[in-house]
């Protein structure tokens, strides 16, 4: 590709500056957002692409804030910014599949190009920043041109001296590697950019259906759909993906204090609820501050870490090399042994029928946490169906049934058969002659107390709602859960799954 014609293309006329750049040669993609220093950056723009689609386009959305945001730029500072340059322009290269490339362009623009184009469109308009660095880049072109230095070594130089190219390097290597990158640009705009991964980190059996509103949703981060992110709940908790030092030697200086509180006692084997109440904040506020700890991947949403939990080896977990797994593991749970782990959990089971005694069992808490936190090994989360017998079919009232009851009581052996009935038929239109029945199987299997329990717990025993849920919605203990499951053990199904 003719670099002179490259050149020119990616430096467009003022009429098309301050808004998306997008141009296809071949299979790449050039993805940017062309800065005119001629122009107020106060004034709005409309966004355009260079097939001419247009929408509104707010200085706000560029998604950038300094520790403390200065006043606007005069047009003093303006005009004096403008001495040598008068435009420049941050281009990205992608090369996708032609089914992402829509998706792929608007994701590295928006969380992107833009957020880091306006960083430094600020940085220039203030002291010159983009120029400065610009000339030390051209300066060391031109002497390695002169002297012949290989083009290795220019590129090592300008790394070295350049803070713009170092941090277009980091920037690089961070999204290509799908992680977040943290700079500072010129050491006074703290910005962190990053794609993030919609609907990745989607706790399994969260909720569905028609509860599904019941649930708190998350609050959006920085404009997306808080559809594509996890629904957060009460009985979820967070599980961090560093070491708490880590993660507090990254956040900035002004970070909120109840966030640096919750990051040194988190621990996943205490829900939000309880966690919210230990840090005296609201429960939105928890959520809040797990949405951001999610968002830029420190931590992710899990099912509190339990000894009775049943948890087994993923089936996408990546055993290649598993004597290097083995020593990162023998650093962080000596006492254990990796293999014997693994072998133990490819069958699911309760995690106490793994742990040989009452006194071990935190090793195997920490052991199962650091499995999950490497993706190594899944929750399987239990789901409860109800099963009716043949014969309390006919007393719901519904003639169909009891026909198709009666075919099939024709064909086999009446005292063997049995049928599902879905909770969630019951449950959404229940009769009084259906109540009734269920009324009476309840009392005849068990005391009043454990009966009463039995009716309260029949909506959810439609297969999709995990016992995490149900104990949280009706104020249920494990112990009392159990107990149901002892007395209709022959009517209640019980499903595990991810």
């Amino acid at each position: 590709m003719d670099v002179g014609f490259l050149a020119d293309a990616l430096a467009p006329k003022p009429s098309l500056c301050d808004r998306k750049f997008q141009l296809s040669i071949d299979d790449l993609t050039f993805v940017g957002h062309p800065v005119s220093l001629t122009t107020n950056p106060n004034n709005k723009h409309k966004n355009v692409d260079l097939d001419g689609e247009a929408s509104s386009l707010d200085d706000d959305d560029h998604g950038f804030l300094p520790h403390d945001i200065p006043a606007p730029i005069s047009d003093d500072k303006l005009n004096h910014s403008l001495t040598h340059m008068t435009l420049f322009h941050v281009v990205f290269v992608l090369s996708p599949p032609d089914l992402e490339l829509n998706s792929q362009v608007e994701a590295i623009y928006d969380h992107v190009v833009l957020r880091y184009t306006s960083a430094l469109r600020y940085e220039q308009l203030r002291c010159g920043y983009v120029q400065e660095e610009i000339d030390k880049v051209l300066s060391l072109k031109e002497d390695a041109l002169n002297k012949g230095t290989p083009y290795d070594q220019v590129t090592q130089d300008i790394l070295r001296v350049s803070s713009l190219a170092q941090d277009m390097r980091q920037m690089y290597l961070a999204i290509s590697t799908n992680t977040a990158a943290h700079l500072i640009i010129n050491d006074f705009i703290d910005l962190s950019l990053q794609i993030p991964l919609l609907g990745a980190n989607v706790v399994g059996a969260g909720g569905s259906g028609g509860h599904a509103s019941w649930l708190m949703d998350i609050y959006g981060v920085g404009g997306y759909v808080y559809d594509t992110y996890p629904v957060l709940c009460p009985y979820h908790t967070l599980l961090l993906l560093e070491d708490p030092e880590e993660v507090l030697k990254n956040m900035p200086l002004d970070a909120s204090p109840t966030l640096v509180q919750l990051v040194q006692i988190l621990t996943p084997t205490q829900s939000l609820q309880e966690l919210h109440l230990l840090l005296d904040c609201s429960l939105a506020q928890m959520y809040r501050l797990a949405a951001h700890l999610i968002y830029w991947r420190k931590a992710k949403l899990i099912h509190t870490i339990h000894v009775r939990n049943h948890y087994v080896v993923s089936p996408l977990a990546k055993l290649d090399d598993i004597p290097a797994l083995d020593r990162d593991f023998r650093l962080h749970i000596p006492n254990l042994d990796f293999p014997t782990l693994l072998s133990q959990l490819s069958i699911a089971k309760p995690l106490y029928k793994i742990a040989p005694s009452k006194e071990f069992r935190n090793q195997y808490l920490e052991a199962i946490t650091y499995l999950v936190r490497k993706d190594l090994v899944v929750q399987l989360h239990m789901f409860l169906v109800l099963v009716l017998p043949f014969g309390l079919r006919p007393s719901l009232g519904d003639s169909e049934n009891e026909d198709e009851s009666k075919k099939q009581l024709s064909s086999a052996n009446a005292s063997a058969a049995t049928v599902s009935a879905s909770a969630a038929d019951m449950a959404a239109s229940p009769g009084e002659l259906e109540w009734k029945a269920l009324k009476r199987l309840a009392h005849e299997k068990a005391p009043k107390e454990i009966a009463d329990l039995f009716e309260r717990l029949v909506p959810y025993m439609d297969g999709k709602h995990p016992i995490e849920e149900i104990m949280y919605r009706e104020g249920v203990s494990r112990r009392q859960l159990s107990l149901v499951l002892k007395y209709y053990r022959d009517n209640i199904v019980t499903i595990h799954h991810y």
